[in-house]
């Protein structure tokens, strides 16, 4: 869905919606390749440690959003100026903490916005993963 936001409806994609996106691709690769290897039980860890990270990336987020406006963090330049010409530390805290750009609410369904369909996601992924990994034992 993110992607089709992206490159179809035109919106850019802040360092926090970067991050979910890069855990819902290794949740993924995890899970394809728990099938193909045979690994499942060490697959099944990785995916629940990478959901909670999910969870953590859209729950920051939402909390982001839901600041007044005058609490809001400071505004950071794009992401491609942000990795080209400041030092990897202002990158990593872009990355992990979130900033001004990451409080704009762009897209809802049903009320919800992205990132509440993100933190759905995530705890649906924890929730199933934790149940096979249960049933495994």
């Amino acid at each position: 869905m993110s992607v089709y936001l992206q490159w179809v409806q035109g919106l850019t994609p802040c360092s926090l919606c970067i991050m979910q996106r890069i855990c819902v691709m290794l949740i993924s690769c995890l899970c394809f390749i728990g099938m193909m290897k045979k690994k499942l039980k060490s697959c099944l860890i990785g995916v629940l440690f990478i959901g909670l990270a999910g969870v953590y990336f859209a729950s920051r987020q939402i909390w982001l959003q839901s600041l007044p406006h005058d609490a809001m963090p400071a505004c950071l330049p794009a992401i491609d100026v942000l990795i080209r010409y400041f030092p990897w530390t202002d990158v990593v805290s872009a990355f992990l903490w979130g900033s001004a750009d990451c409080t704009e609410i762009t897209w809802q369904w049903l009320g919800l916005s992205l990132p509440m369909w993100s933190v759905v996601y995530f705890i649906s992924v924890f929730c199933a993963t934790a149940v096979v990994y249960y049933r495994y034992r």
